[in-house]
């Protein structure tokens, strides 16, 4: 049966949660934005922190979602997986990706998802997607969605 499988994307720390996922064809990952403002936006394995769009024009990326305080719906992204293949995403805010705001579906092991992220430390700057592609964006009420929003500052 195809699943939902939630993911939050920022909050308290600038993360991915869960940062690794296993999905099928059929399933839909539904990224669900944070505190901050966030971007999913795929790279290739060896060049993180790059957009794949530059290459692939249907590679992954949502654009800038923010969560403020107060918000009463929480922003999404709504992607379905369509192919089992190992795919590589990241924040493209600022220096999300260089402190670890990555994440992996579908990785061939654990390791893969410390090497990708060690990888991501070590680049100079984030560069952001072009379009919004891959998915849907829309929004889902507070309570219904996987997190409770940091305390406000």
């Amino acid at each position: 049966a195809n699943r939902i499988i939630p993911v939050v994307v920022g909050g308290a720390q600038d993360t991915f949660v869960p940062n690794t996922v296993t999905a099928a064809v059929g399933d839909i990952i539904q990224f669900q934005f944070s505190n901050g403002n966030h971007t999913v936006t795929q790279s290739a394995q060896d060049t993180p922190c790059q957009p794949l769009q530059a290459t692939v024009a249907t590679a992954i990326h949502s654009g800038h979602i923010p969560f403020e305080d107060g918000q009463t719906t929480v922003g999404t992204f709504n992607m379905p997986v369509t192919s089992t293949d190992t795919m590589f995403l990241y924040c493209a805010t600022g220096p999300h990706c260089q402190e670890g705001q990555v994440m992996i579906v579908n990785p061939t092991d654990d390791q893969q998802i410390v090497n990708y992220a060690k990888a991501a430390a070590a680049t100079n700057a984030s560069v952001d997607g072009n379009t919004v592609a891959g998915g849907t964006v829309a929004s889902i009420p507070l309570e219904a969605a996987a997190f409770v929003p940091a305390p406000a500052e």
